[in-house]
């Protein structure tokens, strides 16, 4: 995400999409993931950690919303881990209750269950997810980046 190319950056993000989506609807990579199981989390941490804490965002943020959402959905709990990891980051517990609600309020449980579905359903769930995913990375920005 943070390459110099914005090119290379949005088909990096739209790669990672479509492999967790991929992955999150036929299990494709669960071979591959037996012995790499780090390697969805760590596209998530990364992605996470350039959304809250870079201002570079603004040029990649539909790309980097389509690549958010399949990779929380594939391990809920994990996701939440890495979050409350990098909240950690923040110090003052007011920007830490801020970043969780903001999170919270942007990984919906029944947009989860949705990621993978095809067709009309998931679309919409895709583009509520990107209008949602926006106000998100302003919100965030506004009170952590923006000084």
């Amino acid at each position: 995400m943070s390459h110099s190319d914005p090119i290379v950056s949005k088909s990096s993000l739209q790669g990672i999409a479509a492999l967790a989506r991929e992955h999150l609807k036929s299990n494709a990579l669960a071979a591959h993931l037996s012995t790499k199981g780090d390697i969805f989390d760590n596209c998530t941490g990364r992605l996470i950690q350039e959304v809250v804490f870079q201002p570079i965002i603004w040029d990649r943020l539909e790309p980097a919303g389509a690549a958010l959402l399949p990779l929380a959905a594939i391990d809920v709990q994990k996701f939440i881990g890495l979050v409350n990891s990098i909240s950690q980051q923040l110090g003052s517990e007011d920007k830490q209750r801020r970043l969780h609600a903001a999170f919270e309020k942007l990984i919906q449980p029944e947009m989860l269950a949705k990621v993978a579905i095809d067709g009309r359903e998931g679309r919409i769930v895709r583009v509520q997810f990107k209008n949602d995913f926006n106000t998100f990375v302003r919100d965030i920005q506004s009170f952590l980046v923006v000084k």
